[in-house]
Formats: structure tokens, C-alpha cells, sequence
């Protein structure tokens, strides 16, 4: 019984550390997907205010950023409405 109970906190121990680990890699990834967004942002907006067509700019972010159109028309709509409201 004593043996059973040392293997059952054991494994306990295991699992709340990659519960911990899980969570601190999330955080992270949570993190450099927003850093990267923000840098698609300030790449979008920079080539607005120097005059870039839209059809431009998608196919740089499709081509530099390797993203789908629909994700590269998103980021390019996205930034267009922040710089009305801004």
C-alpha cells in the first residue's frame, strides 16, 4: 500500500507540473501571436500612408508573411478601420 501511494504522488507531481508548464507555454504563444498581429498592423499602416494600393499590400503580406488572402484582407480591412477612428 505504501509503495501504491509513493507511485500515485509520483505521477500526481508529473501531471501538476506539465499542467504548469502547458499553461506558461500558452502564455507565451498568446504573446508572440499578438506581437506578431501588432507587426502586421504597423507594416499595413505604413504602407497606407506611403500611398501602397490595397492589392499591393495583400499580396506583400502573402508573400513576405506567407498568409492566406482571406487572413492578409482581414489584417489590411482591420487597419484601415483603426485609422478611421483613430
Amino acid at each position: 500500500m505504501n509503495e501504491n501511494f509513493k507511485n500515485m504522488v509520483s505521477k500526481l507531481g508529473v501531471e501538476l507540473l506539465q499542467t504548469v508548464r502547458d499553461a506558461e507555454n500558452q502564455v507565451i504563444d498568446d504573446a508572440v501571436f499578438e506581437e506578431r498581429v501588432w507587426g502586421f498592423s504597423r507594416a499595413v499602416d505604413a504602407m497606407l500612408e506611403c500611398g501602397v494600393p490595397t492589392d499591393k499590400i495583400v499580396a506583400m503580406l502573402q508573400k513576405y508573411w506567407d498568409l492566406r488572402l482571406s487572413e492578409a484582407l482581414t489584417i489590411v480591412e482591420a487597419t484601415k478601420k483603426d485609422r478611421i477612428t483613430e
